[in-house]
């Protein structure tokens, strides 16, 4: 089987901790991945819709909406998502004097290049809060020499936190982050926050500053059920889940378990996976319904025999969805 041809979502990197994450539970499995670096969140979308090379996309939920409105119905047709991986955290660098998100109107506020994921999002949530920058677009290293100058009055950044390009940012007490009242955002972007552990140089010790994160998901085309494309994308998922919980043990904040079978707003799930989570959430169902009919008015007292508790496991099952479908229990 060809490896699956998986666009990473990281600007300037192909080897993101996500990929290096799949890769990991799938070394020496089938399916293998090849990484395929991100043209940014817009045009990795646009890749998976128009070109075949791409199997899946790590992107930014906000991406869709981001389209053209002309495509953006088409797209909602044509795109699935696997499962939910772990966000970014947008990071907004400014002076210790400016106190409120609202204090940037009309100032230098830089969003990195045009096309980036932190250029998306950043103009989204500008114009969401009604506050108008005079934007820059440097890159991230520009950016932060022209903050600490004085030529702008604040940086901002998509990263998963804690960003190694935060920690390094020489903020010598005169800088810090800047909160942001994600509540008020949209659905794309869940509430989040940092504390002095993530960013011990721009979080006062037991302060909490509020921000934005952006989900991220692994989206798939729509391919027709049987097609060979839409079966290779479906041992992707199967293998993925089979190893969940070698994901969940790598630990990296926060953790996959967390969010993998989290819905996610303006999105449907690959169907595969959707089934897959329903037939879970019902055997889970059924396990907690037997056991409290097992143990109550002196059914059978447990812990008893392997054996015996699968047969009255399944006596049960038979008997609850006899009486579900209107038919009459056998036992």
């Amino acid at each position: 089987m060809p490896p699956i041809r998986i666009v990473s979502g990281e600007e300037n990197s192909a080897y993101s901790r996500t990929i290096a994450d799949l890769a990991t539970i799938l070394d020496g499995d089938d399916p293998q991945l090849q990484a395929i670096a991100s043209q940014g969140p817009v045009e990795d979308l646009l890749k998976l819709i128009n070109r075949p090379e791409a199997d899946v996309a790590i992107v930014q939920t906000d991406a869709l909406r981001s389209l053209p409105e002309s495509l953006q119905g088409s797209a909602k047709d044509e795109l699935r998502y696997i499962f939910q991986v772990p966000s970014k955290e947008l990071h907004v660098l400014a002076p210790r004097g400016i106190t409120e998100i609202g204090q940037l109107e009309g100032r230098k506020v830089n969003i990195d290049r045009v096309g980036t994921g932190t250029h998306l999002t950043a103009r989204r949530i500008f114009q969401s809060l009604g506050i108008r920058p005079e934007f820059t677009t440097d890159d991230q290293r520009t950016a932060q020499q022209r903050l600490v100058s004085g030529e702008i009055q604040a940086a901002i950044l998509l990263a998963s936190s804690p960003s190694s390009e935060v920690l390094a940012f020489p903020s010598e007490g005169q800088f810090h982050l800047l909160p942001l009242p994600a509540g008020s955002l949209a659905p794309d972007y869940p509430p989040a926050r940092f504390t002095s552990d993530d960013y011990p140089h721009l979080v006062e010790a037991d302060e909490q500053v509020a921000t934005a994160a952006v989900s991220r998901v692994l989206a798939v085309r729509n391919w027709p059920e049987g097609s060979s494309r839409y079966r290779r994308l479906v041992r992707l998922a199967q293998a993925i889940d089979a190893h969940s919980y070698e994901l969940d043990r790598l630990g990296h904040p926060p953790r996959w378990k967390d969010i993998r079978e989290a819905g996610v707003p303006g999105w449907l799930r690959f169907k595969p996976v959707q089934d897959l989570l329903e037939l879970r959430i019902q055997r889970t169902d059924e396990q907690r319904a037997f056991e409290t009919f097992a143990t109550s008015e002196g059914n059978c007292s447990l812990p008893i025999s392997w054996g015996h508790y699968e047969d009255l496991y399944k006596d049960f099952i038979e008997w609850r969805r006899a009486r579900e479908n209107g038919g009459r229990p056998t036992r």
